[in-house]
């Protein structure tokens, strides 16, 4: 370790198991409470360290034994706001002590997060991009009876932002739900299906999910990139472990806001890899709305379904406006150019997971609709 090093030294309750890996969840690993390049290194003094990213200078945190069931609690076993730390602070350096664990605590039975998820969720530990760089577990959610319809291959959809798809306990706010629709599909209308979960990199969510270099957002336009360690790297393992229909007539692409913006480019630059994109409030003005000349290039078969909510943004009417005006001219522009988009208007929609989720069993269907029977 240099000298130049900024270091949190945790100091971990007696109750705390034998063996136990503690974890920062922080804004930039996207509020992961297991992220693999965020444990804290256990000490011979029963410290626990973490060494600060040398680019960092502030930082919002809790503290967690790898979930968010685990997370760290007040010694009255009350909830913990988030930590900060920030560079210019006790030289860089903090020592924390917690007070106790939410899973262990008696007096969190009341506030303790439950898990949601229904179904078979498997996880694919530290998936390494070398395309971007970094490490992620990538979410696998598989239909009902998977394990028993063996003769049966299935489409493919991937979705952004894969830690607020599935559970209450790993969302930054509330989860989409799409493992209960994907149930009720199954069961009731017997479309089936793989979703897989990609989740954002925190900090790094607003370069992954741009396509290009934008200075008023500060985006990096990793966005390339990114779609290339979707195509290159996650889907090939997908392919390979899971019964999956590779070709693209069964690969569709779905994400909300920047991850709207994302899936919108995937689907348009990649019309040989993905048939189906559904953009659910994408952040059109990106680059000055450089998606537009991506919009003016796509032709072909693809299906794209772009949507915006009236009640965005608090209903802020020249904000709302500009993007369901640019939602518009995109769908305009795909249509001319024989893409067969759907544009919807919510005049309910917010700019939230539950707004996305009551649209979601609509994409599904027309993904379901669309494809080749």
């Amino acid at each position: 370790m240099s000298d130049s090093s900024r270091v949190l030294t945790l100091i971990v309750p007696a109750d705390t198991p034998a063996g136990a890996t503690i974890f920062l969840a922080a804004d930039f690993n996207g509020w992961s409470p297991s992220h693999p390049l965020s444990r804290a290194i256990p000490q011979a003094d029963d410290t626990h360290r973490f060494v600060i990213p040398p680019d960092l200078e502030h930082a919002e945190f809790k503290i967690t034994r790898g979930s968010w069931d685990t997370v760290e609690c007040t010694t009255n076993g009350e909830p913990l706001g988030n930590r900060v730390w920030a560079s210019d602070s006790h030289n860089g350096d903090l020592k924390l002590e917690i007070g106790g664990w939410c899973d262990l605590h008696p007096g969190t039975l009341h506030w303790r997060p439950r898990h949601t998820v229904v179904g078979d969720l498997r996880i694919m530990k530290d998936i390494f991009s070398p395309q971007l760089g970094n490490m992620r577990d990538i979410l696998v959610w598989l239909p009902p009876e998977y394990d028993t319809r063996t003769h049966e291959r299935y489409p493919v959809m991937y979705m952004h932002d894969g830690q607020n798809l599935f559970d209450e306990v790993s969302a930054y706010d509330q989860e989409w739900g799409v493992d209960e629709i994907s149930t009720e599909f199954a069961e009731k209308e017997s479309l089936r299906h793989i979703i897989v979960g990609i989740p954002n990199m925190g900090l790094a969510r607003l370069h992954e999910y741009s396509p290009w270099e934008d200075d008023f957002r500060r985006s990096r336009g990793f966005g390339e990139r990114y779609v290339r360690f979707i195509l290159q790297t996650v889907k090939p393992q997908i392919d390979n472990q899971y019964r999956t229909k590779p070709e693209r007539d069964y690969t569709g692409v779905t994400g909300s806001s920047l991850g709207g913006l994302i899936s919108l480019y995937a689907g348009m630059t990649r019309t040989d890899k993905f048939s189906f994109a559904a953009c659910l409030s994408p952040s059109m003005n990106v680059a000055g709305g450089r998606i537009m000349k991506t919009a003016q290039a796509c032709h072909g078969d693809t299906r794209i379904w772009i949507d915006y909510g009236v009640r965005e943004f608090g209903g802020e009417r020249g904000l709302s406006n500009q993007m369901i005006d640019a939602v518009r001219e995109c769908g305009r522009i795909l249509k001319s150019n024989g893409v067969d988009a759907r544009v919807v208007i919510d005049p309910e929609g917010e700019h939230n997971e539950s707004s996305w989720r009551r649209r979601f069993p609509d994409i599904l269907r027309w993904w379901h609709e669309t494809m080749p029977k």
